[in-house]
C-alpha cells in the first residue's frame, strides 16, 4: 500500500465508524440515547460530558498511535531508539495533560454522584407517589399502597410526578431493576429495601428490564412503565380497583414460584403491609 492512501483510508475509516456511532444513538432502540424523565437526562449529559473530556485524550492518542505505526512501518528508514527518552520536560507533559482532564472529570463527577443520588427526593411541588417494587423469579411485583392495588410486569405513573420506588426482593438473592429512559439501574435485594426517585416529563411507555443476569427466565424478565395524565392514572386506579383479582398471602405464595413470560395481572386488593412482610420474612429473630 501507498504511504499516500494510508493517511485517507484512515480518515475514511474514522469518518464510517463516526457515521455508525451516530446512526446506532438515533434509534429508538437506544433507549439511554432518548431520556423522557429529569434523571435521565441528567445522566445522559454526565456520560456526554465524560466523554468530551475523555476524547481530549483518546483522539491525540490515536493520532500519535497512527503517525507512530506510519513511521516505523516496515520498510521505512526510521531510527528505532528504545532507550530514547523525552528528558523532564516530556515526562512532566505526558502527566499533566491527563491531570489536567481528570481534575475537572473528578469533580464534575463527584458532584453529580450526589445530585443523581437514587435516595434523594425530587423537588416538586406535586405529592410524590410511593410504589413496592418486588423482584420475583422472573416477574416484577408493583405494589401502590396509598391506593391499595398491585400489578404485575406492568405499573402506571402521572406524569410531571414524582415516584418514590421503594425496592426489595423474593425467591432471587439479587436481582437489578433498570428503567433506562427514566433512570439508572439499582438492585433490588431480598430481605432489603433500597431506593429510587423517578419522575417522567411526558405522557409515554417506556420498557423496563432486569440488569442482573438470574438464570433461565432473565430473557423475559421485563415489564412496561406508562406515563399518563392525572386524570387518567385515576381512572386507571378505578378500573383496577374492579378486577376480580386479590393479592394476599394464599394468592403471594403462588406468585413467588418461579415462572416464565407472565402475563400483565391487575389486582383490586392487597393485603395490609404485604411488603413489610416480603422483607420481615428473611430477618433474624431471636
Amino acid at each position: 500500500m501507498k504511504r499516500s492512501k494510508l493517511p485517507l483510508i484512515i480518515i475514511l475509516a474514522i469518518i464510517v465508524a463516526a457515521v455508525a456511532i451516530i446512526f446506532v444513538l438515533k434509534s429508538e432502540y437506544a433507549l439511554l440515547a432518548h431520556p423522557k424523565g429529569i434523571i435521565a437526562k441528567n445522566e445522559l449529559k454526565l456520560i456526554g460530558t465524560s466523554y468530551l473530556l475523555m476524547l481530549i485524550i483518546v483522539i491525540p492518542t490515536f493520532i500519535f498511535l497512527f503517525i507512530t505505526a506510519l513511521r516505523f512501518r516496515k520498510g521505512s528508514k526510521a531510527k528505532y531508539d528504545p532507550e530514547h527518552s523525552h528528558g523532564k520536560f516530556g515526562e512532566v507533559i505526558l502527566w499533566i495533560i491527563p491531570s489536567i482532564i481528570i481534575a475537572p472529570l473528578a469533580v464534575i463527577t463527584w458532584y453529580a454522584a450526589h445530585d443523581l443520588d437514587p435516595y434523594k427526593p425530587l423537588t416538586s411541588e406535586i405529592k410524590p407517589l410511593t410504589i413496592q417494587v418486588v423482584a420475583l423469579d422472573w416477574k416484577w411485583l408493583f405494589i401502590y399502597p396509598e391506593q391499595g392495588i398491585a400489578t404485575l410486569n406492568y405499573f402506571q405513573i402521572p406524569e410531571r410526578t414524582p415516584i418514590n420506588l421503594r425496592l426489595s426482593a423474593d425467591g432471587s438473592p439479587m436481582n437489578s431493576f433498570w428503567l433506562p429512559e427514566l433512570s439508572g439501574q439499582i438492585y433490588a435485594m431480598t430481605g432489603m429495601t433500597t431506593q429510587l426517585h423517578i419522575m417522567a416529563d411526558e405522557v409515554g411507555e417506556y420498557t423496563g428490564r432486569a440488569a442482573e443476569i438470574n438464570g433461565e427466565g432473565f430473557a423475559s424478565m421485563t415489564f412496561v412503565a406508562k406515563s399518563t395524565s392525572e386524570s387518567d392514572f385515576l381512572n386507571w386506579v378505578s378500573w383496577v380497583k374492579k378486577s376480580p383479582l386479590k393479592l394476599n398471602s394464599s394468592t403471594y405464595d403462588k406468585l413467588v414460584l418461579p415462572s416464565q413470560n407472565n402475563p400483565v395481572a391487575y389486582y383490586s386488593y392487597v393485603e395490609n403491609n404485604l411488603f413489610n412482610k416480603i422483607i420481615d420474612k428473611y430477618m433474624h429473630h431471636e
